[in-house]
């Protein structure tokens, strides 16, 4: 999605990555890939009110302005907020602190994740070991999660797709990866 996408489900206006006049949620969609310039916790928040029965989630990340510090300020939101994402792709990631925050946010507090891939530059195991620390994944909120680091890339791009009977009708963004 860029900045100049606009949807439109009833009153519920996404424009970018901004939702305008929340009246009403979309509970059929259950795929949602983003590319978010900046990656912004807060602009996700958003939509997974708009979107309650977001299951997957596939991140393209451009830039990381934000510091996504979450702890405080969304410390009410995690008591009553069902997070059901039970897939999270993040491409291009680096093990920036904003991007560390944005992470630890569903690594802690996603009960239903099953799978966190980030898709890194370099496999190098101090580098997996340093992120893994950050990420905190020893504390997970979901005990069955997975992370995978990959140098793969997993997510299709609009010059990847040719005709849309070229999806896989189950996953259309993911690349087996």
């Amino acid at each position: 999605m860029d900045i100049s996408t606009r949807l439109v489900f009833g009153s519920t206006v996404i424009q970018g990555l901004h939702v305008h006049g929340l009246a009403m949620v979309v509970r059929n969609v259950k795929i949602l890939a983003l590319r978010m310039e900046p990656l912004s916790l807060d602009v996700l928040i958003e939509l997974m009110r708009c979107f309650p029965c977001l299951e997957k989630l596939y991140i393209q990340r451009w830039s990381t302005r934000e510091k996504n510090l979450w702890r405080r300020k969304h410390r009410e939101l995690i008591k009553c907020f069902d997070i059901r994402l039970k897939t999270i792709v993040i491409s291009t990631y680096v093990g920036l602190w904003s991007e560390v925050n944005f992470a630890t946010f569903f690594v802690l507090n996603a009960k239903l994740l099953e799978l966190m891939v980030f898709e890194v530059n370099c496999t190098d195991e101090e580098f997996i070991s340093k992120e893994q620390k950050k990420l905190q994944l020893d504390n997970r909120a979901s005990r069955g999660a997975q992370f995978h680091f990959t140098t793969d890339r997993c997510l299709r791009g609009r010059l990847d797709i040719d005709h849309v009977r070229d999806l896989d009708l189950a996953d259309p963004v993911i690349r087996r990866c």
